[in-house]
């Protein structure tokens, strides 16, 4: 079902960081991935459909006392209708143990949804942002595949 909700993308993708910025992943999942949405983690198959992609994620998610969301470099290129940003949250579980992520997401979107995602973490993420990933997302569109 299309996200009309937003004037343009640059919209949708803010309103997107602005609900992972307030430690709501999941709220930002339901309301931004469409249901075909296809998810690579470093370019591998992490899940198809939003219910295989928000299974995954939930247990994680759901053991997170306190998400404290920090996004940053996000950019947009509304003709090609993908954006990317840099993602270094901070989820604390029950017992006070902190995780930091440090991950890029990269994102098609296509009626106001996100139809693909890919995730980058580690050298796959320091690769794509030396490539300039995070200054031109259309960059992935034009990678020989």
């Amino acid at each position: 079902m299309p996200n009309n909700a937003y004037a343009t993308l640059a919209d949708a993708v803010a309103a997107q960081v602005a609900l992972l910025r307030e430690g709501k992943p999941l709220a930002a999942f339901d309301a931004f991935f469409g249901e075909a949405v296809t998810m690579y983690a470093n370019d591998t198959l992490f899940a198809t459909g939003t219910a295989q992609g928000r299974a995954k994620q939930e247990p994680f998610i759901a053991a997170a006392t306190s998400i404290i969301g920090h996004i940053t470099d996000v950019s947009v290129s509304a003709a090609e209708n993908v954006c990317v940003f840099r993602n270094r949250s901070t989820f604390i579980d029950d017992d006070g143990v902190k995780r930091d992520i440090d991950g890029l997401s990269w994102q098609k979107w296509r009626d106001g949804r996100i139809v693909e995602e890919r995730y980058y973490d580690g050298d796959l993420m320091t690769a794509q942002i030396a490539a300039g990933l995070l200054k031109n997302p259309a960059l992935l569109l034009t990678r020989p595949t």
